[in-house]
This record gives structure tokens, C-alpha cells and sequence, in this order.
């Protein structure tokens, strides 16, 4: 049987030991919403910014539980599988500047070029 999003949600409440009513508190929901949520008694499923709001109560990665509730945009979908990539851009969003992100754009073209053919493998002219 498939994990819901309702019971990942508690697995991961209970994980951190929170009541639902501190975790409702952190995320900014109704507790009774929570409870519902986790009970799968709820006819729809919270929107992205609500799950984004309790993994960030959670301290979880958001991508899983936004993937668990279909609501994960299609362009990070492959994100979404690749467990070092989601990685990758948690840790670079904590601690990368706008300058980062340029060097690491120069550095990721810069591999592509010497992988494809003709490319320059040797890093020099």
C-alpha cells in the first residue's frame, strides 16, 4: 500500500515529537485542518505554500512532500528523484551568493563542453 501524504506527514510530526497543535502553530494551519490532513478525512489536499510552510516546521525537504501531494511542478520533477540533487540545492540555497551561482553555472558549462565531443578535455587552449 502507497504512503499517503496525510501519513508521511504524521510519520514525520512524530519523528520531530510535536503535538499536531505545535505544529499546526509553526505552519500557520488549523490543528483541526492538521488532523484531518493526517487522517486523510479531507477532500483535497493543502496547497503548495501550506506544505511548503509545514516541511519548513518540519525542517523536511519540501520537494517530497509537495511530490507526495501532486503539487510539485513538472520542471522538477527530475529534481524530485535524484536524492544528491535536491541535496545539491538545499545546501547551495543555505549558504550560495548571486556570485556562486554564476561560478557554479561556469563550472557546470565548462564540464558539459569537455564531455561533449570536440570538446576541450584538456582545460587548456
Amino acid at each position: 500500500m502507497e504512503t499517503t501524504f496525510g501519513q508521511k506527514l504524521r510519520e514525520f510530526r512524530q519523528d520531530k515529537s510535536l503535538t499536531l497543535r505545535a505544529l499546526a502553530e509553526a505552519a500557520g494551519v488549523d490543528f483541526t485542518y492538521l488532523s484531518k490532513i493526517e487522517n486523510d478525512k479531507v477532500g483535497y489536499l493543502p496547497g503548495a505554500e501550506t506544505i511548503r510552510d509545514l516541511a519548513q516546521a518540519l525542517g523536511v525537504d519540501a520537494i517530497e512532500l509537495l511530490e507526495l501531494a501532486n503539487k510539485l511542478p513538472p520542471e522538477l520533477a527530475a529534481l524530485a528523484g535524484n536524492a544528491n540533487a535536491r541535496r545539491f540545492f538545499q545546501r547551495a540555497g543555505e549558504i550560495a551568493s548571486p556570485k556562486d551561482w554564476d561560478a557554479l553555472l561556469d563550472l557546470l558549462e565548462s564540464r558539459k563542453s569537455a564531455r561533449s565531443p570536440g570538446g576541450n578535455k584538456g582545460g587548456g587552449k
